[in-house]
Order: structure tokens, then sequence, then C-alpha cells
């Protein structure tokens, strides 16, 4: 008797178990999540996958890569799941974990805009394809590819960096190569510069950027290979970009400058305004200072 009870015991842990959390794979993905999510996770899974075929394809690069991913049940589990991001889990809806080379997304319930997660679990699948590939390669790499192959170089982080880049504060690329800008504002400008130089070798590079994926088949160093495939090192080429971004960014630029001249423009009416009114002031003692010389000239005449 006491055994069949330890069983029925033993029999609904496990089956609460399973209420609680499913599993599916999709080919190579993997997803881990709440029940309720189930049928969110098969569609995920199906548009994720035919996402990854299409990356694959444009870099010309088709390795055996599972993925994993897991959904969170709510905002604590996924902070959780991501304590050692804390820097960036208050914006962001999924984020990859380079140790346990798992994505972590947010619950749907949580989510302000789910079809974006589409673009953003393609975005975390990147940085998994890149670290297969190598482990040292630099933040830059990360992002840029990640932020250029999901689509997702807007105008407006266009813009941030040409803001940046034209006030002075847009760091080379040698200098982002491990951290991301201690100021949360100044990411995007990263991430548009980023995806701009990963741009400028698919567009310009493009046989030497495939070259890049087949040498990483047996060469696992990033600076390494970068240099048999483009005959340039990563510092040579963060120095040519800097020149690049200067020549052929100047329509960007000149927008740019304007929105810049905008958005000061009530800082210089200000200014403007407010030496006006010394000047019209400095007008008015000299005006009062001639009319008293005007005075005192005619009292002496009077007096004469």
């Amino acid at each position: 008797m006491k055994s069949k009870k330890i069983f029925f015991i033993f029999f609904f842990i496990i089956l609460m178990m399973n209420i609680e959390a499913s599993e599916i794979n999709y080919e190579e993905i993997n997803i881990k999540c709440p029940h309720r999510n189930i049928k969110f996770a098969n569609e995920l899974g199906r548009i994720l996958y035919e996402n990854i075929e299409t990356f694959q394809k444009r870099i010309g690069s088709y390795p055996d890569l599972p993925v994993k991913i897991i959904i969170a049940k709510d905002n604590e589990e996924y902070a959780n799941f991501t304590s050692k991001n804390k820097g960036i889990i208050q914006f962001s809806e999924a984020v990859y974990n380079f140790r346990n080379k798992t994505i972590y997304a947010r619950n749907p319930k949580n989510l302000k805009n789910i079809t974006r997660l589409h673009t953003i679990l393609l975005h975390e699948y990147i940085h998994h394809f890149v670290h297969h590939h190598w482990k040292n390669a630099p933040l830059w790499f990360h992002e840029g590819m990640a932020v250029y192959f999901s689509e997702d170089l807007s105008y407006e982080r266009e813009l941030n960096f040409i803001k940046d880049f034209i006030l002075g504060n847009s760091l080379p690329l040698k200098k982002m190569k491990f951290i991301y800008p201690d100021q949360m504002i100044k990411w995007e400008s990263f991430y548009a510069k980023s995806a701009l130089a990963i741009k400028y070798i698919d567009t310009k590079k493009k046989k030497e950027f495939y070259d890049l994926w087949d040498i990483s088949e047996f060469d696992k160093n990033f600076d390494s290979a970068f240099l048999k495939s483009f005959y340039f090192t990563t510092n040579d080429f963060s120095n040519f970009f800097e020149e690049y971004a200067k020549t052929h960014f100047r329509g960007e630029m000149l927008l740019a400058s304007s929105t810049i001249i905008w958005a000061f423009f009530p800082l210089i009416f200000l200014i403007g305004l407010i030496r006006r009114k010394i000047k019209n002031r400095r007008i008015e003692k000299n005006w009062v200072k001639i009319e008293n010389n005007e005075n005192s000239l005619k009292k002496d005449e009077i007096t004469n």
C-alpha cells in the first residue's frame, strides 16, 4: 500500500513537470518552454529555421550547428537566466550565453513586440554561429554580423553612428574588440558602426568574405583567418574603415549635421536673443549719454 502511494506521488510529480514544461525539436533547433507556450514555440522554431537557412546561403557556410533555446516562464526566471548580463536584460528580449551555448528568451506574454522576436532570435543565433567558428572573434565582428544579417541596421542607427562620428565620439574598430561603451546611449551607434563594417565587407569584398568562412574550417584564430582571407590585419581594416567612413557617408553626415544644428537651435536662438538685448541696452545707454551731453550744451549756451 505504501509503495503504491509512493508510486502515485512520483507519477504525479512527473506529470506536473511535463505540464509545467515542454520541449520541441525543429530540425537542429531545440526549444524548451512552458507547456502553455508550445504552439508559439513550434511556430518560432519554423520561422527561425527558415531565417537560418537564408542567412547561411548569404555567406556560403552550412555547418551542422544545433542550437538550444529556452523560453522563460516569466520575467523573474529570465532575469535569473541572464544574471551575468544585467547590463542588457533591461531592454533585451533574448540573449545568448556563450558558456552553455544557449539562447534565453522572454516569455511571449512579457514581450512588447512578438514579431520582432524573430529578428532577435536570428541575431542571437548568429552570435552562436560566429562563436562556433572562432572563440576569439572581436565584439565588433560579432555585433556587426548579428545586426547586419538579421536586417536590423535601421536608418536611425546609422544616424546615431554618423552623429557620434561627427562629434568625435566614435571609437575605431580596433577599440571595439572586447567591451561595449560604458554609456548605453552609445550602444546604438556601436551596433551601427559594427554593422556598416560588415556591410562593407559583404558588398565590397564578397570573395574574400566567402574565403574567411572556408578558412575557418582549419584556422580557429580569427585574426589569422582574417589576414589569410583579406590580406590585411584587423587593425589595418580598422584604420581603413575610419578613412572610408569620412569619404563615403557624406550625405548622411550632412543630414546628421543639420539634425545636430536643429537640436541646438533653441540654445543658439536664446544666445542670439541675449546678445540682442545686451546690444539694445548699450544703444539705449549711448542715446541717453548723447541726450545728456546735448542738454548740458544747451544749458551752457543759455547761460552764456
